[in-house]
């Protein structure tokens, strides 16, 4: 491709920049493209059914995983944070449970709210490295812009990602997945061409509401329902927002630091608006304030106070941020997550939007109007906290950048 200076490589669906093709994602690619994307025959030979049968399905994984839980959904829902838990309840609202596009789209939502988190990991630890990988599918994702997040090419980030960590990954169970998605006779490989495929039909329009859609979102859910079988091993960590830490010490005592922080993989009832956070005392140790951070273990008290381990969390910011510790310190409120969207070169901003977001299937305004993005600029009037952020943001981002901004 490079002799023959092909600037980019046409599949049946997409087309991938040959700057974002490595070693890592290049065999993946060239599977997908010469592979079926209808649903695996194991899987359609055995489709879950549309009643709740599914869920109690992901529940027993859980309990193989050694995941205490019962037959409540929001019990077994929790146990995949935030990012994946939100649709997963979507899925089972009135609308979630009737057989239209909208219904489909929390779905295909779910199954790339599970891809992105896993991104948001493994580039976490790239942003950490000391010297950063010139890369065609990084800079691009750091730069990505306007609604381009949505097609975006996450798989390839995955891939590429795990692939300069190695072995030694924080979340080290990604390497054996990543290993069975590669595998192109495996029913992993199958099915993310199915939901990756299905997804992009949705949001080009090309599904129709009709007679056939019942059928196509009992494969949907049946894939749906393995791809995250195979990810349960997420339950086995925990996200936590840390709003603030302060230094309590005197004379003869040792120095404690008490953190400030909220669960992200609890269900808060929305109907009370008192503050959320709770607070740990540590000993001699503290962490990152106003981040983001993923804990190894699913004992959240337990995980705080092993802090001093620092191989025992990792921070997923600026990947994913928490609106509300940037706000007003006076304001009582639950954390307000939003994940990383890309960069705007009109305006120099960065863009977040709100982990809830749903995939917008048509140009009704008031509908797409409740996910506002979060732009973080140089200067930012209304949450003036944004302002240290974009600095933080041009200093970690633009080593990793190829073209620039």
């Amino acid at each position: 491709m490079k002799e023959q200076s092909s600037k980019s490589i046409q599949t049946a669906d997409k087309i991938y920049n040959i700057g974002t093709i490595t070693n890592a994602n290049f065999s993946y690619l060239m599977g997908q493209a010469g592979h079926d994307k209808s649903l695996p025959g194991a899987l359609s030979e055995n489709l879950v059914g549309t009643d709740d049968e599914w869920i109690k399905i992901l529940g027993k994984d859980l309990i193989k995983e050694g995941i205490p839980v019962g037959d409540d959904p929001l019990e077994i829902f929790q146990n995949y944070d935030w990012l994946i838990q939100v649709f997963l309840q979507k899925m089972c609202t009135p609308d979630g449970r009737k057989k239209t596009l909208y219904g489909l789209s929390f779905m295909a939502e779910t199954y790339q709210a599970s891809l992105r988190y896993l991104c948001y990991i493994q580039m976490a630890q790239i942003l950490q490295l000391d010297k950063p990988p010139k890369l065609g599918i990084i800079s691009d994702f750091l730069q990505m812009g306007d609604e381009d997040y949505l097609s975006f090419d996450y798989t390839s980030l995955l891939l590429t990602t795990t692939d300069l960590i190695g072995e030694n990954g924080f979340v080290h169970e990604i390497n054996k997945f990543i290993n069975k998605l590669t595998d192109t006779d495996s029913d992993l490989f199958g099915t993310a061409s199915f939901l990756e495929s299905e997804r992009q039909k949705l949001i080009s329009g090309s599904i129709e509401e009709n007679e056939d859609l019942p059928k196509l979102m009992e494969k949907y859910l049946t894939a749906l329902v393995f791809w995250i079988k195979n990810l349960s091993f997420v339950a086995n960590y925990r996200l936590v927002s840390i709003k603030d830490i302060n230094l309590n010490y005197r004379i003869g005592s040792d120095k404690t630091y008490l953190h400030r922080y909220a669960e992200l993989h609890s269900v808060y009832n929305k109907s009370n608006i008192a503050d959320k956070t709770k607070s740990i005392q540590v000993k001699g140790s503290f962490t990152f304030s106003k981040s983001i951070l993923l804990f190894k273990g699913n004992v959240l008290a337990a995980c705080l106070r092993n802090i001093e381990d620092k191989d025992s969390y990792i921070s997923l910011s600026p990947m994913l941020i928490d609106k509300s510790v940037y706000d007003d310190e006076n304001k009582k409120q639950t954390p307000e997550i939003f994940y990383y969207t890309g960069y705007q070169k009109d305006g120099r901003k960065y863009s977040y939007v709100p982990y809830n977001k749903e995939l917008p299937l048509s140009l009704d305004t008031k509908k797409n109007g409740k996910y506002p993005t979060l732009n973080v600029k140089s200067t930012n009037t209304n949450l003036s906290g944004l302002d240290d952020l974009f600095e933080q943001l041009e200093d970690i981002f633009n080593p990793f950048k190829i073209k620039t901004s």
